[in-house]
C-alpha cells in the first residue's frame, strides 16, 4: 500500500518533520508536513491522509485538540500520536478521542515505519470490513479476476432466466457462492433459498428430505413432514455434490423435474411445486455417465447452463482481496482491537497453491488471527504449510519446496517463552524434513514435526496444540484423498460418521 498511501506529519520541530519526510518519502509514501495544528487540520482536509502523526505538545493547538477535530471530521482517521511525555492520563485521553497508537520520543525510524504500515493495514482492514458488513448476500462470492468476471457475467444471464443451472468445480471453490448469487439476483429472491449436500445425506433419507412423508411412513415417523421441495416453494434448491446421488434417486429427481410435482414418501396425495433446482458437483459427469453412474438424461435436464468456477490458483490475482475479506469478517466478529494481513503475509499467502480452494484459504486466516498476538498479522503466524510452500520467488531467488528445490525463507523472528528464536533457521530444518522425506522413517518425521511445533506453543498448551495440528491435517488430506466422501473417509480412518462431522465443524473443514 506504500505506493499510494499518504501521510501527514504535525510537528512544531524542524527536525523531526525533516527526518520523518526523508524516511516516509524513501519507504515510498507521500508526505505532507505541517509546523503546527492550524495548519495541520487544513492540510488534513484537503490532503486527506491515510495516516496522521500529531506531536502532543504544540504552542496554539495541542495534539489532543487536533486528534479531536480530525475524529470529528473523519471518525475512522487513523492518528498516532508522536510525544516524550507518555503519562497515563495522556494516554487513556488520547484513547479515548481515538488516537491508533502512540510514538515515543526519541524515535527509532525502522519502529515508526512499523507502526506506519500496521497503521495503514488496519484502514484497510476496516475498509473491507465495511464493504461485507453493507453488501447483500450475493457478493460473499469476492474476485476481480478476468475468469471471475465471467463467472459474474453468466450468474447476470442466467438469474432471471428460471432455467436450471450446474455449477461445476473443485471442493472448497465457492459453489454454493454461486448458487446464493444467482438466487438473490433473481425473481425468486424473496422466497426461500434451501441447500442440501448429496454426500452428506444417508442414501436412505435422501427421498424423504426432498419429498417429505407422511406419518407412518417408516418407523420413527410419528408424524407428517414436508420436503425441502416443499418449503422451497417459489424459491430455489441448490443440490451440491449431486454426482454423489445414487441412480434410483436420480430417476425420482428427474421426474419431479420433468412434472413438476412431488408425492411424500408412504403417501399418494401429487403435491405440485414451483422451484429453481440449481446443481453442482467436483466430478466429471460426462465420465461419470460412460461408467454408468450418473443418468445422461438428468445430465441434460440439470446442464441447461453450466457454469465452471475456477480454482483458486487459477486466479492468484483474487487472493489478497480474499485474505483481508475474510480477516474483515473476523475483525467483525471477533472481540477486542481488530487485526489486519501484513503485505510480506499477503506475498506468501499469494505464491501459495491452494489445493483446498479458497475453504482453505479461509481457514488459514482463521488460524493466523487467532494465533497472532498482534494487531498485524505476519508471515510467521499462517499456517505452517503454507510458510514452506508459499515462499514467493521474489523474496527467495530460488525455486519453492513444491518443485522439489531448495529454499530459503526471509530471515523474521518471533517470540517463546525463553526468548528470540530465529523463524528462518527454524523453518530451514522443516523444509530439510520435506525435502529429503526418503531419508526419514516415519517416527524420525514425526519427531522433526513435534520438535518444531513446541517451539511454536506457550507452557500449558502444547498437547492439544500439537495433537490439533496433526488431526486436522490427517482429516483435510484423508477428505481430500476420497474427494470429500464423508462415509468413505470415516471407513478409511475407523472412526464413525458423526465423529467425522463434528471434526470436520471444530476444524472448518
Amino acid at each position: 500500500m506504500a505506493g499510494n498511501a499518504r501521510i501527514l506529519v504535525v510537528d512544531d520541530e524542524h527536525s523531526v518533520r525533516w527526518a520523518f519526510e526523508k524516511a516516509l518519502q524513501k519507504a515510498g509514501y507521500e508526505v505532507m508536513l505541517a509546523e503546527n495544528g492550524i495548519k495541520g487540520l487544513s492540510l488534513f482536509e484537503s490532503f486527506k491522509p491515510d495516516i496522521t502523526l500529531v506531536d502532543i505538545r504544540m504552542p496554539e493547538m495541542d495534539g489532543l485538540q487536533v486528534l479531536k477535530r480530525i475524529r470529528e471530521l473523519d471518525p475512522e482517521a487513523q492518528v498516532i500520536i508522536m510525544t516524550a511525555y507518555t503519562d497515563m492520563e495522556t494516554t487513556i485521553t488520547a484513547m479515548k478521542l481515538g488516537a491508533y497508537d502512540f510514538l515515543s520520543k526519541p524515535f527509532n525510524i525502522d519502529e515508526c515505519l512499523l507502526l506506519v504500515s500496521r497503521g495503514l493495514n488496519t484502514r484497510k482492514s476496516k475498509v473491507e470490513a465495511e464493504i461485507g458488513t453493507q453488501a447483500p448476500k450475493s457478493s460473499a462470492l469476492k474476485g476481480n479476476s478476468p475468469a471471475m468476471q465471467e463467472v459474474y457475467k453468466l450468474i447476470g444471464k442466467v438469474s432471471e432466466e428460471d432455467v436450471t443451472v450446474l455449477i461445476t468445480g473443485e471442493s472448497g471453490s465457492g459453489k454454493e457462492l454461486v448458487a446464493q448469487a444467482i438466487h438473490y439476483n433473481s425473481g425468486r429472491a424473496a422466497k426461500p433459498f434451501w441447500a442440501i449436500n448429496c454426500t452428506a445425506i444417508n442414501e436412505s433419507l435422501m427421498e424423504s428430505e426432498l419429498f417429505g412423508y407422511e406419518k407412518g411412513a417408516f418407523t420413527g415417523a410419528n408424524s407428517s413432514k414436508p420436503g425441502m421441495f416443499e418449503l422451497a416453494q417459489g424459491g430455489t434448491i441448490f443440490l451440491d455434490e449431486i454426482g454423489d446421488m445414487n441412480l434410483e434417486m436420480q430417476a425420482k429427481l428427474l421426474r419431479v423435474l420433468e412434472e413438476r410435482e412431488i408425492v411424500r414418501v408412504g403417501g399418494n396425495r401429487r403435491i405440485k411445486v414451483d422451484v429453481r433446482l440449481v446443481a453442482a458437483t467436483n466430478k466429471n459427469l460426462r465420465k461419470a455417465i460412460v461408467e454408468n453412474k450418473f443418468r445422461e438424461d438428468l445430465f441434460h435436464r440439470i446442464k441447461v447452463i453450466e457454469i465452471k468456477l475456477p480454482p483458486l490458483r487459477e486466479r492468484p490475482e483474487d487472493i489478497p482481496l480474499l485474505a483481508r475479506y475474510f480477516c474483515s469478517i473476523l475483525a467483525s466478529q471477533r472481540k477486542g482491537s481488530p487485526k489486519s494481513l501484513s503485505d510480506e503475509a499477503i506475498a506468501v499467502l499469494s505464491a501459495y497453491s491452494w489445493p483446498g480452494n479458497v475453504r482453505e484459504l479461509r481457514n488459514a486466516v482463521e488460524q493466523s488471527y487467532t494465533l497472532s498476538r498482534d494487531q498485524v498479522i505476519l508471515p510467521e503466524h499462517l499456517p505452517v504449510e503454507v510458510r514452506l510452500k508459499g515462499v514467493p520467488k521474489a523474496d527467495t531467488g530460488t525455486q519453492s519446496v513444491a518443485s522439489g528445490e531448495p529454499a530459503s525463507l526471509p530471515a523474521v523472528s518471533f517470540m517463546t517463552e525463553n526468548g528470540t528464536v530465529s523463524e528462518s533457521r527454524k523453518e530451514k530444518e522443516v523444509i530439510g524434513a520435506e525435502v529429503d522425506a526418503s531419508a526419514f522413517s516415519v517416527p524420525e518425521s514425526i519427531r522433526k514435526i513435534v520438535s518444531v511445533s513446541l517451539t511454536e506453543e506457550v507452557a500449558g498448551s502444547a498437547y492439544s496444540a500439537v495433537m490439533e495440528q496433526v488431526e486436522k491435517e490427517l482429516l483435510f488430506q484423508t477428505l481430500e484423498k476420497h474427494k470429500w466422501n464423508q462415509v468413505q473417509t470415516a471407513g478409511y480412518l475407523g472412526i464413525t460418521r458423526n465423529t467425522l462431522r463434528s471434526k470436520i465443524e471444530k476444524y472448518g473443514l
